[in-house]
């Protein structure tokens, strides 16, 4: 009689403790996060140290410790989904084609055939002026981009409005001279060679704000405005061109100035003709129209930055995207126009 009494009591105990046990494990789960993005800002987050600290993090709850007898029951659960932990698989799994010789995607994309792989679809370009030149040979002259002929991330890519006017995309640091520029590059010792092309300006005469458009195997899931000045204050939007004010927290921010359609049409035929579930493709929004940037297989800058809504909305698209994109694959899609640039099967 006792212990059926006191058997629902039993029950609403041990709920409200797990209940209690959820929210000290989320809470622990942010601390983590927070202690992570910490170590990623003191040494860098291609350093050893935050290699290291990842590594205990993965090692708290080993994946060979869940079984499957464990996982069946929750199959049927809403699935978590995020864009930045597939982004880390797609990664591997790049890893894993390369090993076999098959390159998808390239890391390092080569900007060049970027713009020539865009022009063959019919997609503006900007003028390129020189290209694959030693950084010794570059023509200074005024309003042009310097950038390395192969790479990403917006790495030691320059604006380069004067002699007295020169901007690092990366870090928004100005030189005020050409000499001092060329110091500084040549200090870096950046091995291969580099690029020019025309700068695309805005009706203020400044460089032309970016239009990063996320593109997940021709479906919009995000677009990201970037203005260059001081700073790389961001706006982000919806496919419908609505501001995500969610994205807004403790980054620069402005009221963006909005895009077009069309903009969304290039990186929707861009996507379409490229073997990859995902892909960044990056445009200038100048005042006669859009201009390839560049593709952009796995954006660094911006990957942690996310809001948690933002990031699972994302990652469901990737995963919806891989689907679509095997399929098209087993109905013998070719994507041609795409290997005959890019050369990588």
């Amino acid at each position: 009689m006792i212990n059926e009494l006191t058997q629902p009591e039993l029950f609403t105990n041990a709920l409200s403790q797990l209940d209690i046990n959820i929210k000290q494990f989320e809470a622990i789960q942010e601390h983590i996060r927070l202690t992570l993005d910490r170590v990623a800002l003191i040494y860098g987050r291609d350093s050893q140290e935050y290699t290291e600290s990842l590594k205990k993090v993965y090692n708290v709850i080993p994946l060979s410790e869940i079984k499957q007898p464990y996982i069946l029951p929750y199959m049927s659960l809403p699935t978590h989904y995020s864009h930045v932990a597939k982004q880390v698989e797609y990664m591997r799994f790049k890893q894993h084609l390369s090993a076999i010789g098959c390159n998808i995607s390239p890391w390092d994309n080569n900007k060049k055939i970027d713009q020539q792989f865009a022009q063959s679809l019919n997609i503006p370009t900007p003028k390129l002026l020189q290209s694959e030149c030693k950084f010794e040979d570059i023509d200074f002259t005024d309003s042009i981009v310097i950038k390395p002929s192969f790479g990403c991330s917006s790495t030691n890519v320059f604006f380069y409005f004067s002699h007295e006017n020169i901007l690092e995309v990366k870090t928004n640091h100005a030189f005020n001279s050409l000499d001092d520029f060329k110091k500084e590059i040549l200090g870096r010792d950046i091995q291969g060679l580099w690029q020019t092309e025309k700068l695309i300006l805005n009706g203020d005469n400044k460089a032309a704000h970016d239009i990063k458009v996320y593109m997940y195997y021709g479906i919009v899931g995000t677009v990201l405005e970037i203005k260059r000045s001081d700073k790389a204050y961001q706006c982000w939007y919806d496919k419908d061109g609505n501001v995500l004010e969610s994205e807004r927290r403790n980054q620069p921010w402005f009221e963006g100035t909005g895009f077009d359609s069309s903009v969304l049409e290039y990186a929707k035929d861009i996507s379409l003709n490229i073997p990859a579930p995902f892909m960044r493709i990056d445009f200038y929004k100048g005042t006669d129209g859009y201009y390839l940037g560049e593709l952009t297989p796995h954006p660094g800058r911006y990957f942690p930055e996310y809001s948690p809504a933002l990031d699972k909305q994302l990652g469901k698209l990737f995963c919806d995207a891989e689907a679509r994109l095997f399929k098209d694959l087993l109905h013998i899609k070719s994507f041609e126009n795409y290997y005959s640039y890019y050369g990588l099967l």
